[in-house]
């Protein structure tokens, strides 16, 4: 094997010089430079993406920020809007249990006063009827001397006024 073989040492580390220094300065002056500014690009925007992403999570936190006091107020706001409607709502219904109060008792008077009526008719035709069936009992036992149709007018008038 020749890269084994003594004598070419000197001629194979002379050129192994060259070569390390061509590649080297090549390295230094052209691929490294680049590699560099590649990776400060790449680092600049991953920084930019990072700043930019953390003014987005600071929008988003004042957005949420709103949202919630948004939230809150449209929520105090209907909770205002509902009480309001629920007053409303419950004058509304005492009006009208109040007017149908009225209504009821104006409709229970007149009903009391129809049976009162009704009362007092039934009462005098009642009256009438006992009157009557009184008489044709006395008629029909022949107590016409001993109890006279006036005797028996005077018992009802006075039991009118007893009541």
């Amino acid at each position: 094997m020749p890269q084994l073989d003594f004598s070419t040492f000197p001629s194979q580390a002379f050129w192994l010089i060259i070569s390390f220094l061509l590649m080297w300065l090549i390295m230094s002056q052209f691929i490294v430079p680049k590699i560099v500014d590649i990776l400060n690009q790449r680092q600049r925007k991953i920084d930019d993406h990072l700043s930019a992403a953390q003014g987005f999570r600071q929008s988003a936190e004042e957005a949420l920020m709103k949202y919630q006091q948004t939230l809150k107020s449209a929520n105090e706001q209907a909770d205002k809007l509902l009480y309001h409607m629920q007053e409303d709502l419950n004058k509304k219904i005492k009006q009208k249990e109040e007017e149908n109060a009225r209504q009821l008792a104006a409709v229970a008077a007149d009903n009391q006063k129809a049976i009162e009526e009704k009362y007092s008719q039934i009462m005098a035709q009642m009256e009438q009827k006992s009157a009557e069936i009184a008489m044709l009992l006395v008629n029909k036992l022949d107590l016409n001397n001993i109890i006279l149709q006036e005797d028996i007018v005077a018992v009802k008038n006075r039991n009118e006024k007893n009541e």
